[in-house]
């Protein structure tokens, strides 16, 4: 039996519709996956501070140094910065803890000191300069 005339027309237009329907997902799947990689970033092209948001470190208190300075206490991270700090005197170490560890000023520490600004400016600048020699002492210039 043949199939008339009417039912080709039928399944001409059924199969029409069904290729258009299949080219428009067609079209949607690949602008939807085109869209993504505009947006999508590998793990390894992320920079490193974004990892920092996905992780937590444990912090323990004896992964620390632990400074007393006016009866305030001062802790520091670095293993190495608190080795040198230690080899400073007490005068010169306070000052640079206060200033860079509890952000006070100048004259805030001159106060707590019963010191002049300057002489806290000079002492702060001078120790600078005494660690950064003590670290080329030891690392070498690899520091600067």
């Amino acid at each position: 039996m043949q199939a008339s005339s009417f039912e080709k027309t039928i399944k001409a237009q059924f199969d029409c519709l069904v290729k258009k329907v299949i080219k428009c997902e067609q079209k949607k799947y690949y602008r939807d996956i085109f869209n993504r990689r505009k947006r999508e970033v590998t793990f390894s092209d992320l920079p490193e501070n974004y990892f920092n948001k996905f992780s937590i470190l444990d912090d323990y208190s004896s992964n620390y140094s632990f400074f007393n300075v006016l009866g305030m206490e001062v802790k520091v991270l670095d293993k190495q910065l608190s080795k040198t700090l230690k080899i400073l005197p007490e005068k010169k170490r306070n000052i640079i803890l206060l200033s860079y560890f509890m952000d006070m000023s100048d004259s805030e520490i001159g106060k707590l000191m019963n010191l002049v600004r300057s002489t806290i400016y000079r002492h702060r600048i001078s120790t600078l300069d005494e660690i950064k020699k003590m670290y080329q002492e030891e690392y070498g210039n690899e520091q600067e």
